[in-house]
């Protein structure tokens, strides 16, 4: 098995894009991450799920403070309603860890442990995003080692 066996080809969103725009990305594609490019192409971040949900949360919050300001339907809205428009570029995650189709299986593990990822961006040599190592593409790899245990 090799590194362009389990990698899932990227969803790429520039980072000039919005919230929404990200969300509907994320539910019409069927991913859990985006991958965040520049005016260049260039991976610069990623959207998760996770990320639209703390765009919702007011900067004014701590996290004891959310169940009280979400108490109903009302308030999640109008906080949707004030992020729906910030750009990707503001919500993003900057904390990834990319590879490369060079890389290797162990590699791609140490790196999922390391930096406690469950998706991984692969890159080409232009830091462009190329693809994603998924879950399951985690879980393959896995699998494959505990055969050979």
């Amino acid at each position: 098995m090799k590194v362009k066996d389990i990698v899932k080809p990227a969803v790429i969103i520039p980072e000039t894009k919005t919230f929404a725009s990200a969300l509907k990305s994320l539910m019409t594609e069927h991913t859990n991450t985006l991958l965040v490019t520049n005016d260049n192409g260039e991976l610069v971040g990623e959207v998760t799920v996770a990320d639209l949900l703390n765009a919702v949360v007011p900067d004014t919050l701590d996290g004891s403070e959310v169940i009280g300001h979400f108490n109903n339907d009302d308030s999640f809205i109008a906080s949707i309603e004030v992020a729906k428009e910030l750009p990707v570029s503001e919500i993003m995650s900057r904390d990834y860890s990319a590879l490369t189709l060079n890389d290797n299986l162990i590699t791609i593990i140490a790196t999922a442990i390391t930096y406690e990822r469950a998706r991984i961006p692969v890159v080409d040599t232009d830091n462009r995003p190329i693809g994603i190592i998924s879950r399951q593409g985690l879980k393959q790899i896995l699998a494959k080692f505990m055969e050979a245990s």
